[in-house]
């Protein structure tokens, strides 16, 4: 993304809405940061220009292309046909059953809520869980982008892109998902640059409980629980 100057009116209603603050007025000129310009693609979808001096370059060069495709919630991913960050997630798992019984599945996101992140810190993440000896989830477009799968290091060109947000999808046994937690945010919490959540899930048991979830309560973790119910609604034939 970029200002053309020649149209830009200087009112300065661009600067708010851009969810990485890449947008700066500098020496008397509105500026989008290249550097830190996630290419999400809000400043000119909100249409918040009325002289539409927000631009977009045609064609968006690699490995840059990787921060429209991980922001960008209009653009699919190649990798996976999923728009936004690229993936389902933990939602789709009743039909995907990628978390099955005896195993809890793990995402981390970074970058969200207001930060984004560099891939270097997803870089960070993908070497510290494959230390820990994790499977990753194969639909996911962070897959794609490990060098290295035995060391969980990334493709070294990417890993100054900067993205709004990216997640790292992955599953252990039951017995060792309590260990891997504590060890995990304790590394999440002194290693990283940006924001990141860790996420859980689990099968309910025959009664609906979630066995896993009082555990991690009577370990002393306050975990949040979070439901998605994804509703299809189509036009009947006639």
């Amino acid at each position: 993304m970029y200002i053309d100057n020649e149209l830009c009116q200087k009112c300065l209603d661009c600067l708010p809405v851009c969810p990485v603050a890449a947008i700066k007025a500098r020496n008397h000129r509105i500026e989008i940061d290249y550097d830190e310009c996630v290419e999400c693609g809000v400043c000119r979808r909100l249409r918040i220009c009325k002289e539409k001096a927000i631009m977009q370059v045609k064609e968006i060069p690699y490995p840059r292309l990787l921060r429209q495709v991980f922001s960008d919630p209009t653009k699919n991913h190649p990798t996976t046909g999923v728009l936004g960050r690229g993936t389902e997630e933990m939602k789709t798992n009743d039909i995907t059953n990628i978390f099955t019984k005896g195993y809890i599945g793990f995402s981390v996101e970074l970058g969200r809520p207001g930060l984004g992140a560099r891939l270097s810190e997803l870089d960070k993440v993908t070497r510290k869980v494959t230390e820990m000896g994790v499977v990753f989830a194969k639909d996911n477009p962070v897959i794609p982008l490990i060098q290295d799968m035995k060391t969980g290091a990334l493709l070294p060109e990417i890993l100054g892109e900067k993205v709004l947000s990216a997640i790292a999808e992955f599953l252990v046994e039951e017995p060792r998902a309590l260990n891997l937690i504590r060890e995990l945010t304790a590394f999440l919490d002194s290693e990283l640059d940006t924001v990141a959540t860790l996420s859980v899930i689990e099968r309910a048991d025959e009664n609906g409980r979630s066995v896993f979830y009082e555990k991690l309560k009577d370990q002393g973790f306050h975990p949040y629980p979070n439901g998605k119910v994804n509703i299809g609604l189509a036009k009947g034939a006639s």
